[in-house]
């Protein structure tokens, strides 16, 4: 059966299907961006050449026939076939946008999840794929096309660009200060705790020792196994984190987290933006590198007046 023989042409049937649909020549015409008497004499030259009314005429407008009724069904299932195939077709052979990342929690947790509204308006299009360490972000990337990572812990196949320095001080949520005071200035009725990170790399007496800085007592400490926790029970006004302007600046800046002590350290290291070199997305996790590396560095510029710059101290700890 040879359909163009029936027919006279494949755009009578667009014009059927959008007359038919909203049984209205005039806002056919429009839709089709084309004047009202085209529409009426391509749908007379259909009727003519099935030798049948597709449309009843009248005063007050139009509607179909049984006859149009019939092919109106038709057009219908398959126009939907023809659009669904057309649509697996462009998404077969448009490029995957999907970025898998390899994060720690607390990174991906405490300062890209918050800005996803942000990265959504600046890449609508790309999907986000995370890999998650609940410790520090630490080896090759394999398979993932981007990550973070300390500058020690960089594997020798992945490209890194350093971005932000390590940088840690204390911090509290604004309520629990309110309520305890500083760490070194406690209120007469503190109640203060420490939230600490089991088996730290750098640990709470480390930052003490190099900044100077002791704490008024022993006071009870909340311990966890993951850094994402830690800050999270910050957060939550359960005590004073060891916190890094790594994963803890937007919170900062958003007022969520305030200093508890005066003095912070900086150990001379700086975490990296991880690129894969060898994925098929490079293009794209560029973009997104540069994206987080410059949204980063402006964070950061705006965290850094909280604290006096006699007060940014600089040591060696542990790598």
């Amino acid at each position: 059966m040879d359909l163009r023989r029936k027919l006279p042409s494949a755009q009578a049937l667009f014009v059927f299907e959008s007359a038919a649909r909203v049984l209205n020549f005039t806002e056919a015409a429009s839709s089709l961006n084309v004047t009202q008497p085209a529409i009426s004499k391509s749908v007379a030259a259909l009727e003519a050449h099935l030798g049948t009314r597709l449309f009843t005429r009248g005063k007050s407008g139009i509607s179909l026939t049984p006859d149009g009724e019939v092919l109106y069904r038709a057009v219908q299932l398959s126009f939907s076939a023809l659009e669904a195939a057309v649509d697996q077709i462009s998404r077969r052979n448009q490029p995957d946008k999907t970025l898998t990342l390899s994060l720690s929690t607390a990174f991906a947790a405490h300062w890209l999840i918050p800005q996803m509204q942000d990265f959504r308006r600046d890449f609508p299009d790309i999907t986000l794929n995370f890999m998650l360490m609940s410790g520090e972000a630490d080896g090759p990337l394999g398979t993932c096309d981007l990550g973070t990572r300390l500058e020690t812990r960089v594997a020798p196949a992945d490209h890194a660009l350093p971005f932000v320095p390590e940088w840690m001080m204390a911090l509290a949520a604004p309520d629990y200060l309110a309520r305890n005071g500083m760490l070194n200035a406690p209120r007469e009725e503190a109640m203060h705790s420490i939230v600490k990170l089991d088996n730290a790399r750098i640990s709470w007496q480390n930052y003490l020792d190099r900044t100077g800085q002791t704490l008024p007592s022993a006071l009870p400490e909340l311990r966890v196994p993951d850094y994402s926790i830690v800050v999270q029970s910050a957060l939550n006004g359960r005590g004073v984190a060891l916190g890094f302007g790594f994963s803890c600046a937007f919170l900062m800046r958003e007022g969520l987290l305030q200093p508890a002590l005066p003095k912070t350290l900086k150990t001379g290291r700086h975490y990296c933006i991880v690129t894969n070199r060898s994925s098929p997305k490079l293009k794209i996790a560029t973009e997104v590198r540069d994206w987080i590396v410059n949204r980063a560095q402006k964070i950061q510029d705006e965290v850094t007046p909280l604290y006096d710059p006699d007060t940014i101290l600089t040591a060696d700890l542990p790598a």
